[in-house]
């Protein structure tokens, strides 16, 4: 009991003496150090909210690869989707690369590659896609939860910098909750991460994503089946984007964790 006792208190300390960006991520680099997938693949379930409201639904199978390294295929049959690699998208039709022009996928970056980093590369990466500006820093207390948050992006959150771009962390998780940045598109862009799993006893996925533009909710995201290969895969290219290996092809980890709880929402 002692022992355990211990460890809170030393967690409690540690999450007390964060008060900027580069201690942030000490914090993070300290609890998750080698304890990060860097290959999971997974499901998504989609629903998609047009300007009338009307929905439409689907299922994707997405995989990540360490660093940067994103592939969503939104149609099995045709082999339509998506890659992204570093700061680049690349658009398929089936199977045919169509297109490709710079996108950073926010929950890649936020989510997925910087935990696993040092606290130094963590914040190059952030400063070299210009994400957040990383000198600003600030935390903030829900009166209504009693929540604390640590914001990366801004150094105070009131009416003036509602609209800056930022990104909000949990204090006790230190997971992320919610990245908003205003993209060239011009319109203000927010992307929320909620219900949190493990998997394989190996890094965190969101079971729910919420993306919205301009405070309006544009698609609704619920990961699934979320499993840590065996065989890790290092590369993806889009060379290989037609390859129809499934998730129940490829030999998984036994320990990886499955979230079979996306319906319990609509």
């Amino acid at each position: 009991m002692l022992a355990i006792g211990m460890i809170f208190l030393l967690s409690a300390t540690s999450c007390s003496n964060i008060c900027s960006t580069k201690t942030l991520f000490s914090a993070i680099g300290k609890r998750y150090e080698n304890n990060w997938f860097s290959n999971v693949r997974y499901m998504i379930s989609v629903v998609k909210f047009a300007d009338d409201n009307t929905e439409k639904r689907s299922t994707c199978s997405a995989e990540y690869v360490r660093p940067s390294q994103h592939i969503i295929k939104t149609d099995f049959v045709n082999d339509d989707g998506y890659i992204y690699n570093n700061d680049t998208i690349y658009v398929f039709k089936n199977g045919e690369m169509v297109s490709s022009n710079p996108g950073i996928n926010d929950f890649v970056l936020v989510v997925l590659d910087l935990y696993g980093m040092k606290a130094t590369d963590a914040i190059d990466r952030l400063e070299s896609a210009s994400f957040v500006n990383t000198s600003e820093f600030c935390t903030y207390k829900d009166t209504a939860t009693n929540k604390k948050s640590y914001i990366v992006g801004i150094s105070d959150y009131g009416e003036a910098t509602r609209d800056c771009n930022q990104i909000w962390f949990d204090s006790e998780t230190l997971l992320p909750q919610m990245v908003q940045r205003t993209r060239a598109d011009g319109y203000l862009h927010s992307v929320r991460f909620d219900n949190y799993i493990q998997v394989g006893g190996c890094g965190w996925l969101p079971q729910k994503i919420t993306y919205s533009m301009d405070g309006k909710v544009k698609i609704i995201e619920r990961i699934y089946d979320a499993v840590i290969p065996i065989y890790e895969r290092k590369e993806i290219s889009i060379d290989n984007f037609c390859d129809n290996e499934t998730i129940n092809e490829r030999q998984l980890n036994p320990n990886s964790n499955f979230s079979l709880n996306f319906m319990v929402e609509p």
